[in-house]
């Protein structure tokens, strides 16, 4: 086995190695994908297996053994590996220095988690998606955010037929996450409330489907490309994967980052905030007054926005990856 992809946890740490997956087999690289602690069933189906894995504490130092035992073989038949952050890569990059194997690893918030920082000394190079994290690693390089290959920008008119939209108001777009926000659904409600907008909320697990002559309130929907394509702007938490495809769309922003888990969402955001491509409230800041006057702005200079999205994004993020990933085997 050429690559060893190493994986899991939650969707933000999955669905880049997704990306990098689908990017390997395409250029032919013999690649297995591992997951371990999983909170969400996303890429289930695509691994080879799935390893015990949990928080680092006393309470899983059985699942963190097991998860030990699990991957040794495949670790040992691997050339080079990538590992994609948080606890559960704890199992195998144990192996991986065990049996001094090459890795890398892949950072994707702006903020380094500790299982990188932990790992760093013994890694090739940390590959960092957002500009901001370099600086935190002696061998940190920046290549951008991998995203979906299914997703493709189609023009306005299109995506709107597509979704169903028919208005002359200005668009704007919700997105709390898989499993959704209780804070943007209300915040949903209440910017529906004002008439002054047509609004899409994709409002999850914690939502319900429901369409009134100026909304619609979606709990999934698949067909992502329509919906960024429709929007004049969006409002949305600030994990990578939602800021990346955010920025692959062009899609002017407001990011109120999830407000817990460390903050490292906050730290996302202001990466783009930063590069002068997008708006920032705190949760706690988010009242309708200060969402509105933001949404003023960004839709009144929207073509600006737009253009900064394009220079802050970078194409070709998995092929980046999996190329400089590959060096190191060839």
């Amino acid at each position: 086995m050429d690559l060893l992809l190493v994986s899991g946890g939650t969707g933000g740490h999955i669905a880049p190695a997704l990306s990098v997956l689908d990017r390997a087999i395409e250029m032919g690289v013999d690649v297995d994908l591992i997951l371990g602690g999983l909170k969400v069933r996303m890429g289930v189906n695509r691994a080879k297996y799935v390893y015990s894995a949990g928080e680092i504490n006393l309470k899983n130092f059985g699942k963190i053994v097991g998860g030990i035992f699990q991957t040794f073989g495949d670790v040992w038949r691997s050339r080079i590996i990538l590992a994609f952050g948080g606890y559960p890569v704890l199992p195998p990059l144990f192996n991986a220095v065990l049996l001094r194997k090459k890795f890398y690893l892949f950072e994707g918030d702006a903020m380094p988690g500790r299982a990188n920082r932990f790992f760093e000394p013994f890694a090739v190079e940390v590959l960092c998606a957002f500009r901001n994290s370099v600086r935190f690693y002696r061998r940190g390089v920046f290549v951008g955010i991998p995203i979906r290959k299914d997703l493709t920008p189609i023009p306005r008119e299109v995506a709107r037929e597509r979704m169903g939209i028919s208005t002359d108001l200005p668009v704007v777009g919700i997105m709390g996450g898989s499993q959704g926000s209780q804070f943007l659904n209300t915040l949903a409600r209440s910017l529906a409330d004002t008439r002054r907008y047509y609004v899409v909320a994709l409002v999850g697990r914690r939502g319900e489907a429901e369409e009134g002559p100026n909304y619609r309130f979606i709990p999934f929907l698949s067909d992502m490309s329509s919906f960024y394509s429709s929007l004049d702007a969006i409002i949305s938490r600030a994990g990578m994967s939602s800021i990346g495809e955010i920025a692959y769309f062009r899609v002017p922003s407001l990011f109120i980052p999830y407000p817990y888990a460390g903050g490292h969402q906050i730290h996302n955001a202001l990466d783009v905030v930063n590069f002068g491509a997008g708006e920032m409230l705190l949760q706690e800041e988010a009242s309708l007054d200060r969402v509105e006057e933001k949404l003023r702005v960004l839709i009144t200079r929207q073509n600006i926005y737009r253009n900064r999205l394009g220079h802050y994004f970078v194409p070709g993020a998995a092929e980046r990856i999996v190329d400089r990933v590959l060096l190191s085997v060839r």
